[in-house]
């Protein structure tokens, strides 16, 4: 079986990028901000530092297993996607930013029922009923958290 090459590039570049994170997490923030209280146990900023190790080994050995796969197939590192496949990744974040900016003029719990029923509608679903719970059913209980619970009014 041959991976498929589109594939193994997503899984060099993401090893790389998980790789520079885990990085930046052993050389800055676990240092800095790891935790000295006591625990129960392991050491917090032991139990972190052990965490991003075995992050570091395992984005290292996809980097290298998938450039070993590219390379076995002659395949380059770069390839443009096409405008069909950036927009297919790309609405989500346009969509999420959207709605950002309506809550800053708007309370969220008027946007709710909006966004996730706007969402479930883009993802396919056409039943009234099934869109209505959907965005009414986390609507009201954003509500109930914020207002009878929490006592901070409208969010």
């Amino acid at each position: 079986m041959i991976p498929d090459t589109q594939m193994l590039r997503k899984n060099v570049w993401s090893g790389l990028g998980v790789t520079l994170v885990t990085c930046w997490l052993l050389a800055w923030l676990i240092p800095r901000y790891g935790g000295s209280g006591m625990a129960f146990g392991m050491h917090p900023q032991r139990l972190a530092t052990l965490g991003a190790w075995v992050m570091l080994l395992c984005a290292i050995a996809l980097t290298l297993v998938s450039f070993i796969q590219l390379r076995k197939q002659r395949v380059t590192l770069f390839a443009s996607p096409s405008l069909a496949v950036i927009w297919h990744q790309l609405w989500p974040f346009l969509y999420v930013l959207l709605f950002i900016v309506l809550a800053i003029y708007l309370p969220l719990t008027w946007l709710a029922p909006f966004i996730v029923g706007a969402l479930v509608m883009l993802l396919g679903e056409r039943r009234w009923y099934v869109v209505a719970l959907a965005a009414a059913v986390p609507t009201a209980a954003l509500y109930l958290l914020t207002v009878h619970l929490m006592r901070i009014g409208v969010v």
